[in-house]
């Protein structure tokens, strides 16, 4: 259920869910995560978008069982709502790097849902206070 006195902390709960899920390979998680009612849409680094759920699920699904996926952290994860939908943009932080991250929800059953991962190499390094705001 969606924490009713702090919807944020809610949406930021669910982004946690979704790195939990891959740090721990558990596409059982993984598929939990994502939104079942509403149409879905994934774009790994260096990939074309995928588009559905089930497509969406067997991507997560190879990666999750390769013996080479790769440890991930999600830093300075920063959420904006917008009434049954809920942005959260962050830092993705890998051995190799760090790539930026937008992961868009929406509100589900009374749980945060994950419609859209996308996320892409930064080509400068940001400091991990954060991006400006304007």
């Amino acid at each position: 259920m969606t924490n009713a006195t702090d919807p944020s902390a809610a949406l930021v709960a669910a982004n946690e869910a979704f790195y939990d899920a891959f740090d721990m390979g558990d596409y059982q998680a993984m598929a939990a995560v994502w939104a079942a009612d509403h149409p879905v849409a994934c774009v790994h680094p260096g990939s074309e978008t995928i588009m559905g759920r089930d497509a969406v699920l067997r991507s997560w699904h190879d990666i999750l069982s390769a013996s080479s996926r790769p440890a991930i952290q999600c830093l300075e994860p920063k959420p904006m709502l917008f009434q049954q939908v809920g942005l959260v943009v962050c830092i993705e932080a890998l051995a190799g790097g760090r790539l930026a991250a937008s992961n868009l929800f929406v509100m589900e059953s009374g749980h945060w849902r994950m419609v859209h991962h996308q996320a892409g190499p930064l080509n400068t390094v940001v400091p991990l206070s954060g991006p400006r705001q304007n």
